[in-house]
């Protein structure tokens, strides 16, 4: 996934938490990319968090990179609902 340098990133490599990379954008759609070791049982649960995330904050337009270390999905939501309100503070898009 290519970001534009606009991008906001939160959480660690740590075991147990996600690394989350976010950039909201003017057009695109909604685009998802993770990796993790359990992608292929979680994956799916882990984007479905991520859009109900980005719907309840209003965002149809945004790219968002997850490394997951093992988070649980609280953590993740956390991760992303932060990034979600450090963008919208900092930056105009």
């Amino acid at each position: 996934m290519v970001f534009r340098g606009h991008e906001i990133t939160t959480g660690t490599a740590n075991k147990g938490d996600a690394l989350i990379i976010l950039e909201i954008t003017k057009s695109d759609g909604v685009k998802i990319e993770i990796t993790s070791k359990v992608l292929v049982k979680y994956g799916q649960s882990i984007e479905k968090s991520v859009k109900e995330i980005l719907a309840a904050a209003n965002l149809g337009n945004a790219r968002v990179l997850i490394e997951d270390h093992g988070a649980l999905d609280f953590v993740i939501r956390a991760r992303l609902e932060t990034a979600i309100q450090r963008f919208l503070s900092e930056k105009e898009y």
